[in-house]
């Protein structure tokens, strides 16, 4: 069954006082879930890849470019859980161009549910208490996410032997603490410019689906876009040598998160 992706943008022009030996355009908005109400979506990804620029969004999902220049260039916004969006977007080289997006949640495919003794139990979390039980890596139950609601991911797992959890601007990075920077694996040139560290980024996958593969010059997974209520537990794996089997790739030599999702 198809699903229809439902786009609002609110576009306004308004003519900029630069000169023209300066022309150049504004591209701002916020993006937002699709829904009643709308939330805004932090670490939201927008991208114009012809021009080589990459913002994503802060904590109220607005995001902003400046120096774009004359002409009509693809954007494309998107975020993980998400349908993604592309655009043609039209820039006079001396204007301010506003738009708002909203994103239709990506429709997940379940696991088959196993029956173990009488109750039932989903497939991936029976995987990841079998790894618990036997140790290896460090562990957060659903649990332990409860006793610190309130708080973002990022803070959360700093406390995790072998994190080293860096931050830039509102948005922060796992990385492997036995690692120097010298090692460095991730982190583009926007991730440098709002002031993310040099360091051995981890790979992160959500419910089995890589998000970040730590390759160099990778731009970052802001781990405080998963808000702590919708996880049901995180394993990590500070080196390759630690990572089970299946996700000990080179791209594990960082170390590896995996984040496994509540099912209501």
């Amino acid at each position: 069954m198809k699903r229809t992706l439902r786009v609002w943008i609110q576009i306004t022009l308004a003519v900029c006082l630069a000169s023209a030996a300066r022309a150049q355009s504004v591209f701002l908005g916020a993006i937002v879930a699709d829904g009643d109400p709308s939330p805004p979506l932090p670490g939201a990804e927008i991208t114009i890849p012809v021009l080589n620029l990459a913002a994503r969004t802060d904590s109220l999902g607005k995001f902003f470019f400046n120096a774009i220049p004359k002409g009509v260039f693809r954007v494309i916004i998107r975020r993980v859980g998400y349908n993604s969006i592309a655009i043609n977007a039209r820039f006079s080289g001396a204007d301010t161009l506003a738009a708002d997006f909203a994103l239709t949640p990506v429709a997940v495919s379940l696991d088959t549910v196993n029956v173990i003794g009488g109750g039932t139990q989903h497939g991936k979390f029976l995987e990841f208490e079998e790894r618990r039980t036997h140790g290896g890596g460090a562990f957060l139950t659903r649990s332990d996410l409860e006793k610190e609601r309130d708080r973002q991911l990022g803070e959360i797992l700093a406390r995790l032997p072998g994190v080293r959890v860096n931050r830039y601007g509102a948005e922060s990075a796992v990385a492997s603490s036995r690692y120097s920077a010298q090692q460095s694996r991730g982190g583009d040139a926007m991730d440098r410019r709002k002031g993310a560290p040099r360091g051995c980024y981890s790979q992160v996958y959500i419910d089995n689906v890589r998000v970040f593969s730590s390759d160099v010059n990778e731009a970052l997974f802001n781990i405080n876009s998963i808000p702590p209520s919708t996880i049901q537990g995180i394993e990590y794996y500070a080196s390759r040598e630690e990572t089970p089997i299946q996700y000990a790739s080179y791209r594990a030599e960082c170390g590896t998160m995996l984040i496994w999702t509540r099912i209501e």
